[in-house]
């Protein structure tokens, strides 16, 4: 059978679960509101100029991309889903810092609502902070036609119903569709940039006598980046557990082996997702700085994404993301004890206090290897296309994001596939 023909089949298998097609038909119907919003601007600012500015400077780009081109327009959707990023890094940290709240996040279903209902009224408050920033530093650049306070209420109002409804749009995904709503929605914003990003680059390269033999390079490493993250997401390591008591035949005894699965990249892409949004806000404070103010210069220039520094900082916060995520998600107290419960001991390791230190170890180890890998496909294209003089063809980020995000979701396919006894993709 050829791979087309496998295909086809899983396709065809989808189609006989009506819950799961039920669930892919209300993701893209979601997909395609997001898209339609993107298109729909805010009165009273010069696009033409917006768009040729945001095309010129790096980090409106960067903010263009995770907004699905919704920010060059100044759409209802141009601030995305970046306030309920920040809303959602925000609660994470609080509940560490704050005993109150992780207490609240233990009491299952109802502490956890309280928490999301916190975090959708935090993510209000910075949605207007975020609008209020937009829309003065569109009039400091002379891009609206009728500057004043008019402006800026309607405007303001306007940006944050539109987080707030691609908020909803996401809860709804993950509640009633396939896949994680908000990952899915910064998936779909990344992927309908890289055609442009693609037509750009060309253009951009044209008359560059090397443009095909770089080309064929770019796309080279970009199918190697892929594979590696594939590999990576799907890599775990087998940590083998014995069962007492529950022998062949009624005899006691140890039973057939089974093995506790550890993902070396436990925390997905989350921590580049949160890095990427939060490496954004000193620049823009930076840009919003004076012009004449002492040091300005040399800060623009160090909050650009192609500085060694600002490359550091990056990669930095991706690893404190990866172990903060991972620290949340796994918890080794507590799958020590539900192994110690359901008469479950890892070789040579004692039950108790022994296994948590072995687990803590364990995950902490398979960690960096997982925070360094997400640290370097982000950090690299980068470095390496800078250093050789070239256009950045290619983000790391982007691709980490579309990859990670695909195999969640072709992961959640297959769990439903295997649950009506059909195979999945992979």
């Amino acid at each position: 059978m050829t791979l087309f023909e496998r295909f086809n089949e899983k396709l065809a298998a989808i189609g006989r679960v009506p819950e799961l097609k039920q669930k892919i038909i209300f993701t893209l119907l979601m997909f395609l509101v997001a898209r339609v919003g993107t298109h729909i601007p805010a009165p009273g600012v010069d696009i033409g100029r917006l768009a040729s500015m945001t095309a010129q400077n790096d980090l409106l780009g960067y903010i263009n991309m995770f907004s699905g081109g919704a920010f060059q327009r100044v759409s209802i959707f141009a601030l995305g889903v970046m306030p309920y990023i920040n809303a959602s890094i925000v609660m994470s940290l609080l509940a560490v810092i704050i005993p109150k709240l992780e207490e609240i996040q233990k009491e299952g279903e109802s502490g956890r609502n309280k928490i999301t209902q916190w975090t959708r009224y935090l993510t209000i408050v910075i949605a207007l902070i975020q609008g209020f920033g937009v829309c003065m530093w569109l009039q400091s650049m002379g891009l609206v036609m009728t500057p004043g306070f008019g402006f800026i209420m309607t405007t303001v109002t306007t940006l944050t119903a539109g987080t707030v409804f691609l908020m909803w749009v996401g809860e709804q995904i993950s509640v009633k569709g396939i896949g994680n709503g908000v990952s899915l929605l910064i998936f779909l914003n990344v992927i309908s940039r890289m055609p442009s990003s693609v037509v750009q680059t060309v253009q951009n390269m044209r008359g560059n006598k090397f443009l095909l033999p770089l080309l064929v390079i770019v796309a080279l490493a970009a199918l190697a980046t892929v594979a590696g993250i594939v590999l990576f997401q799907l890599g775990q390591r087998k940590i083998p557990i014995h069962y007492v008591g529950r022998g062949f035949g009624g005899k006691s005894g140890v039973a057939d082996s089974t093995y506790l699965p550890l993902k070396l990249n436990t925390s997905g892409v989350m921590p580049v997702i949160f890095a990427s949004v939060l490496m954004t806000i000193p620049s823009l404070i930076v840009n919003s700085l004076p012009a004449e103010m002492p040091g300005r210069i040399m800060l623009s220039r160090i909050f650009t994404q192609t500085h060694p520094v600002y490359l550091t900082i990056f990669a930095g916060i991706i690893i404190f993301f990866a172990f903060f995520y991972t620290a949340i998600m796994f918890d080794p107290e507590k799958v020590a004890d539900n192994l110690r419960q359901s008469g479950g001991t890892i070789p040579g390791i004692r039950p108790g206090q022994e296994t948590v230190e072995y687990l803590e170890k364990v995950v902490t180890r398979i960690t960096w290897g997982g925070a360094l890998f997400l640290a370097a496909i982000s950090v690299l294209p980068i470095a390496i296309f800078n250093a050789m003089g070239l256009p950045v063809f290619f983000g790391g980020t982007g691709i980490i994001i579309v990859v990670g995000v695909a195999l969640d979701t072709v992961q959640q396919i297959n769990a439903h596939l295997v649950m009506r006894e059909y195979k999945g993709f992979v």
